[in-house]
């Protein structure tokens, strides 16, 4: 009967260490989806501030930095400040009251942060920080955004400070009504010695931690006096039904843990400040938000049960159901879509999906969070119409000097005086590459915007092959390198502009010429694969880094070698073939080995064979 006794008590301790185990992880799941949402809310509004240094080219308007700035802090209540350092150094803080000591801080002055703005200057990409002990008092989580400006020059960085005392007492606060304790640990701390606790790890904007959570309550009290009487049958039996009542009580605990965890997760869903809704994965509307409501313009009634396509535009609804078709346990970020308001006007939105699982009918299920990115297009529209603006003025007075600088050094003047000539020289060059980058602004505004124009025909590509090489090799004379159309003519006729593929083929051309070395030789080549005509452009120059490839067709890209760059151009010339030959149904893409040289290629579909007679 003793050995029962000591069989019950060691199964009972097994089965309340696991219980508790279950209970403060699921608290602990509740409790770090609360401190990401309040985390992210925050991120949400101060990304968006990074979209307004560049439209204005880097310059800061007090007066109207001071409303937005308001607006963005009283929503964000867990804002302390927002810092803009131009330079590295704090030049701006809203609020300043309370935070003067941060006023023109240095970053490179800190030697303990300094690194780490270095990797995020370096990578370009936000990161959250922290907890860091601030200079202006207590601790914060420090959200750094990098800015660069349209011609890829650094700016400076946009600090958002978080406080993070206050947001720790906030969780503290919820952990308490529930008999826990929570902590924000380092990713790297040792393992705990307790088995009294669990960790979940907490990742956001290249921050990581570990949220430590740990039950207050008194420990139940040991069952030594059932272990002396456990020899006793009368014991045994008092002890058995002494569990099955704390049992009862402990799932009656749980029960209403969980459903005030239930409480508190929809509370913090309905008071997102961004738009979020819960749905299935076809689409039906299962709870909404506040925020939601507001930029749809419609009552909470009106949306549960609806399906969200059917308040999107018609050409968005397909997208929209293949992003809810992919069911993941991975988080999806970025894809834009336009909805619309009661009035049927169209709103744009940013969309990303988190999936929860599937619920007791084993339907998938996932949170949407839908953000209004109205100001950020039209920032990103003034932008653009601020460069094609600027590149407009500039051509035709450039015009004018490039062509004068031409007469003078054709003579048209007189004799140029040696002295002079040289000086004259440069002038002109540089003139004509100002004025190739302001084309080159003025193609990719059009690409984007969908504004150029193109006279596809179906004709024989040969022909234009042909005067690539004559066109072009006065360019590769500079540089002492030789042009070459190799293989046998194709003779396959393809659908083209061909003013835009011969714009195409210079560009690959010339930078084929510009990263050769003196006396080597570029190659030409067309051949048929299939339905496919392949034209690739081969160099034996220095090949392309492994760490530039990711953004070889990205605009304003160039190389981070001094040799690249002593090679000059404007960064747009693979950006605007690849919209280009995108434009004619084609695909482009490269093959390149760094010390060996590169070949650049693109494809189009062959309208048809010729026939020779």
């Amino acid at each position: 009967m003793g050995g029962l006794v000591e069989l019950g008590l060691w199964r009972y301790n097994q089965y309340r260490d696991q219980e508790e185990q279950r209970f403060l992880r699921a608290q602990g799941y509740e409790m770090r989806a609360v401190l990401l949402a309040e985390l992210n809310a925050t991120l949400h509004l101060a990304s968006g501030l990074a979209s307004y240094i560049p439209a204005k080219q880097g310059r800061l308007d007090a007066t109207e930095l001071q409303p937005w700035l308001r607006g963005l802090f009283a929503q964000g209540r867990y804002i302390r400040n927002i810092g803009l350092a131009p330079d590295n150094r704090i030049a701006y803080l809203y609020p300043l009251e309370g935070n003067e000591s941060a006023l023109g801080l240095y970053y490179p002055d800190l030697a303990e942060q300094w690194p780490r703005v270095q990797h995020i200057i370096a990578n370009r990409v936000p990161q959250l920080d922290g907890p860091l002990n601030l200079v202006q008092g207590g601790r914060g989580l420090v959200y750094r955004v990098p800015v660069y400006l349209q011609d890829q020059r650094y700016w400076g960085l946009i600090s958002t400070v978080i406080d993070y005392d206050r947001i720790m007492a906030y969780l503290d606060a919820l952990a308490r009504q529930r008999d826990l304790a929570i902590d924000l640990l380092p990713f790297d701390a040792p393992a705990a010695a307790s088995a009294g606790n669990v960790r979940l790890p907490v990742s956001l904007a290249g921050a990581k931690w570990q949220l430590q959570v740990s039950s207050t309550s008194q420990p139940l009290v040991a069952l030594t006096l059932a272990r002396a009487l456990g020899w006793s049958l009368a014991l045994l039996i008092t002890c058995l039904a002494a569990w099955m009542m704390h049992l009862h009580r402990r799932r009656a605990s749980l029960a209403q843990a969980l459903n005030r965890s239930q409480q508190d997760f929809m509370r913090a869903f309905d008071l997102a400040p961004q738009g979020m809704a819960m749905l299935k994965a076809t689409g039906q509307l299962l709870e909404v938000n506040q925020a939601l409501c507001q930029i749809l313009e419609r009552s909470r009634e009106e949306l549960v049960g609806a399906v969200l396509a059917d308040f999107c535009l018609p050409s968005d609804r397909e997208l929209l159901r293949q992003h809810l078709a992919q069911e993941s346990g991975q988080a999806r970020l970025g894809w834009w879509i336009r909805i619309l308001d009661a009035e049927q006007n169209p709103v744009d939105v940013e969309c990303s999906a988190s999936w929860l699982g599937q619920s007791v009918t084993g339907e998938a299920l996932c949170i949407l969070h839908i953000q209004d990115i109205t100001e950020r297009l039209r920032l990103q529209q003034m932008q653009r119409e601020f460069i094609a603006s600027v590149s407009h003025e500039l051509r035709t007075p450039l015009t004018s000097i490039a062509g004068s600088l031409g007469l003078i050094n054709g003579g048209a003047l007189g004799e140029v005086p040696p002295a002079m000539q040289a000086l004259l020289q440069i002038a002109q060059s540089n003139s004509s590459r100002l004025h190739e980058l302001i084309n080159d602004l003025l193609d990719m505004e059009k690409l984007m915007a969908g504004k150029m124009r193109y006279d596809i025909r179906e004709q024989p590509i040969w022909p234009l092959l042909e005067d690539a090489i004559t066109h072009n090799q006065p360019y590769a004379d500079q540089y002492q390198v030789a042009l070459e159309l190799v293989g046998h003519s194709v003779e396959v006729n393809v659908a083209f502009d061909s003013q835009r593929l011969a714009q195409v083929l210079a560009n690959l051309i010339s930078n084929a010429v510009k990263f050769s070395s003196p006396g080597s030789v570029v190659t030409l080549k067309a051949s048929v694969d299939h339905d496919w005509l392949r034209v690739s452009v081969r160099d034996r120059g220095i090949g392309i880094k492994d760490e530039f490839k990711s953004r070889i067709f990205s605009r304003f890209s160039q190389a981070d070698a001094g040799d690249a760059r002593q090679k000059g151009g404007t960064g747009l010339g693979l950006a605007i073939c690849k919209e280009l030959i995108e434009a004619m149904s084609g695909r482009i893409g490269y093959e390149s080995q760094e010390h060996l040289g590169s070949t650049f290629w693109f494809e189009l579909p062959i309208a048809s064979q010729v026939v020779k007679e």
